[in-house]
């Protein structure tokens, strides 16, 4: 089942590996059709956690949630480019996803990058949960991985 795990969080992210998730969350029709596209892929009792440093842990639930908590995190960004480095099995129905995201805050020029390492748990050959580690040392730590 790990290679199938892999598979299905693969085709999830396809989406965002091209384009400003701003756009994607806040963008209502964007956001429907996403939705509507990769609800057979999320099991009925989906949970979703944003960590970070500042707001420590959230948790939403369902695919209400998952827009609601990108739409929190996005909040302070006039653009967000998530990129995926690597996506692994981490054993147990769990798959890391070794992200290098870049964002630009509102009225500002510069850019900041985000190296992290959301964990999915894959049940059934749907995804069931997801943790977003923005600090991609505490994401590895969470499944038993170090860099």
């Amino acid at each position: 089942m790990s290679q199938e795990n892999v598979e299905v969080v693969r085709a999830l992210l396809g989406p965002f590996e091209h384009g400003d998730a701003v756009v994607l969350f806040r963008d209502a029709a964007v956001n429907a059709s996403i939705r509507e596209a990769s609800e057979p892929f999320f099991t009925r009792d989906f949970v979703c956690v944003f960590v970070r440093e500042d707001i420590g842990r959230r948790e939403y639930f369902g695919l209400d949630g998952l827009q609601a908590g990108w739409v929190d995190w996005l909040e302070p960004w006039d653009s967000y480019n998530p990129g995926v480095e690597d996506v692994v099995d981490a054993g147990e129905g769990r798959v890391v996803v070794l992200t290098d995201d870049h964002a630009r805050p509102k009225g500002s020029g510069a850019e900041v990058s985000f190296k992290g390492a959301p964990v999915w748990t894959v049940r059934g050959g749907k995804v069931a949960r997801i943790e977003f580690y923005w600090n991609r040392n505490e994401g590895l730590k969470a499944v038993g991985l170090e860099e």
